[in-house]
């Protein structure tokens, strides 16, 4: 590994999540025109649409927006008593649901990096959650869905489409859910069942905010893994992202398309089990999964995304069953990294089978 590699600023600044890579080239006065004049276009446009959204409604933690069918949960934020968030219908300052305003869509980012949240529960009439709608919600223990919902089901807190061809999200903390399911704990159908629920698993399993990090966190080594059922074809985008306490996900050979940041950040990872049958890997679809040591990408996969690897910097190669490189449509940056350091590709391999065990 050279020293003397130079590094590029902007593989350095590079937002896996936003795609972005800043332009570090406007200096001086040109730069500080542009903000000014940026600042000052953005101002008019809030305004603008802030005058002329009058079919917004807002309360201190939701904002709605009318749409054809209905209502979109356009925003969430949540504060430190928001411990469940409810997408049934429009909800006012107080919390009370209007029956006659259902909510049917929700936006993406429409709650991002939120840290407060242990259950969402969807309502019947949502048909539509937009990508990354729930994007890094920390503490998510489980998602779950009104039975006579037509377009999602949950399976112990994870949330698939109806005909179970889908997987929609993994929940962070899910592993733990399913750890106190496992136990007895009954899962909660409401407010009420939440907090009993709660403090059932406070009792078992103590206080995570006093108790040593590692040993909490060994009494839900049982759930670390996760198995796919074979009825999936699409892991969709952001799926199991962030999900860091995750040894391994099984997916099944049924699986064809695996979205953008599906398994981003699983830290725990040290292999990367690709089925045959995937066809497509999304961009920043395995990116930042540090630990892995082996990764193999069938024949079968025809394309793969930017960055899909990016950031894995256990490997030393890269394994594919494709016979070159032009078998497999590839885009920028999809090759792990040696060390941040260096930021040297790792060499693939083609014409190769898959490891044994």
């Amino acid at each position: 590994m050279a020293d003397n590699v130079k590094i590029s600023k902007t593989e350095l600044l590079y937002d896996p999540l936003f795609d972005k890579k800043p332009d570090l080239k406007m200096k001086g006065k040109k730069n500080t025109v542009f903000k000014i004049l940026f600042i000052i276009i953005i101002t008019i446009f809030v305004g603008i649409s802030l005058y002329f959204s009058f079919t917004s409604i807002s309360s201190d933690e939701y904002t709605y927006k009318e749409n054809d069918s209905g209502y979109t949960l356009h925003q969430f934020v949540g504060k430190e008593d928001n411990i469940t968030l409810h997408v049934d219908y429009v909800r006012d300052e107080a919390g009370t649901a209007d029956p006659t305003k259902s909510v049917t869509v929700v936006r993406e980012f429409a709650m991002s990096c939120n840290e407060y949240v242990r259950f969402i529960f969807i309502g019947k009439d949502v048909s539509e959650l937009e990508p990354h709608c729930f994007y890094y919600t920390k503490n998510l223990m489980a998602v779950i869905v009104d039975p006579e919902n037509q377009s999602y089901v949950s399976v112990d807190g994870v949330l698939y489409s109806k005909d179970m061809t889908e997987i929609v999200l993994h929940p962070m903390r899910n592993h733990q859910y399913r750890t106190a399911l496992a136990a007895g704990i009954a899962a909660p159908a409401d407010d009420a069942g939440v907090d009993v629920f709660l403090e059932e698993f406070a009792k078992k399993y103590g206080d995570e905010t006093t108790a040593d990090a590692e040993e909490y966190e060994k009494q839900f080594s049982r759930q670390a893994f996760y198995v796919i059922p074979d009825s999936v074809t699409r892991i969709e985008d952001s799926c199991f992202s962030d999900c860091e306490a995750l040894t391994h996900v099984e997916i099944p050979s049924s699986v064809k398309k695996i979205g953008n940041l599906a398994f981003f950040k699983c830290k725990g990872f040290e292999t990367i089990t690709i089925p045959d049958g995937v066809e497509s890997i999304g961009s920043d679809g395995f990116s930042y999964c540090e630990r892995v040591t082996y990764i193999y990408v069938p024949e079968s996969v025809k394309f793969i995304g930017h960055h899909a690897f990016y950031g894995d910097l256990g490997c030393e190669k890269i394994y594919l069953g494709a016979e070159s490189e032009d078998s497999v449509e590839t885009q920028e940056n999809w090759l792990p990294k040696q060390s941040t350091r260096s930021l040297k590709d790792v060499e693939a391999v083609y014409g190769q089978e898959r490891r044994a065990g």
